[in-house]
Order: C-alpha cells, then structure tokens, then sequence
C-alpha cells in the first residue's frame, strides 16, 4: 500500500521532533494536514485561510512553517516568480523539482530533462550526499520574446 503524501511529511516531521529533543503538537498536525490539501506553492496568507477553521494562532501557523522547513519539509523561496512574499512548496516525496520561469510575464513551466537529473545523481560530492534538488532557470518565454520583438 503506498503512503499518502501526509504519512510521508509526518514521519519526517516525527524524525525531527524525535532528533532534537522537541515535542509533538496535535495543531502542528493540523497544519501539516492543511498543507498537503493545499495546492502548490502556497503562500502563509494562503495556509492562514485553510486554518481559520480549526482555530490556529497565526504564530502557531508561523512557528511550524519554520519547523516544517528546518525538516526539510517544506522549500521557502522568498524571490521565486518575482513576487515579495514568501512561497512554500511540500518537498517531501519529490526526488526533484526544476522549472523554467519567465521573468516578464511569471509563467512556469515545469522542466523534465533527464540527463539533468542523471548528472546529478551521478555526481559524486566529497562529505556530502544529495538527497534532493531543485533547479529554476529564469528567462523569458517564446510569447515574451515575440511580444518584445514588436513593440521594437
């Protein structure tokens, strides 16, 4: 039987908390569960919504957002499709997440290149062993460059 999405951010989240000496939180729970209903990115505004149900402080929902990244849960990117607040994204049962922005228009393709992720599982680093990565490249997209090439 295969795990849901939420199993898997759990158990990672229960490795955490058991590593550092830190302790369980039945709201945390709750927030994680919002998390994984939520489509992806998500902005804390957006998580803040989803709760307003189940009553969560908008510390709580904060405080686990940081935790939730410091587990490798969660990818924070405060610059990502040129917007100023932060975005977060479940990493968690992704090997790998590259995508191709435009920095005109915003839009986002995702990028399947599997010599890319070839190279770097390949790649053998000294100390250190990958367990995952992400890769944007940022440009300006096919409509853009057409768009541009009139107006010039």
């Amino acid at each position: 039987m295969r795990k849901s999405l939420f199993d898997i951010a759990y158990e990672q989240l229960h490795r955490y908390i058991t590593e550092n000496n830190l302790r369980h939180s039945a709201k945390r729970t709750q927030i994680l569960q919002e998390i994984c209903l939520l489509p992806q990115p998500f902005t804390e505004e957006q998580l803040e919504q989803a709760c307003e149900p189940l009553h969560v402080a908008r510390a709580s929902i904060f405080n686990a957002l940081n935790m939730f990244v410091l587990a490798q849960i969660l990818h924070a990117d405060s610059r990502h499709r040129g917007q100023t607040h932060t975005q977060y994204e479940l990493i968690t049962g992704r090997g790998t997440r590259m995508e191709v922005i435009c920095k005109q228009c915003g839009r986002v393709t995702e990028l399947r290149d599997k010599a890319i992720v070839k190279m770097i599982k390949e790649k053998h680093y000294s100390n250190f062993e990958p367990q995952h990565f992400t890769l944007f490249v940022y440009g300006e997209c096919k409509v853009c460059r057409q768009q541009n090439a009139k107006k010039a």
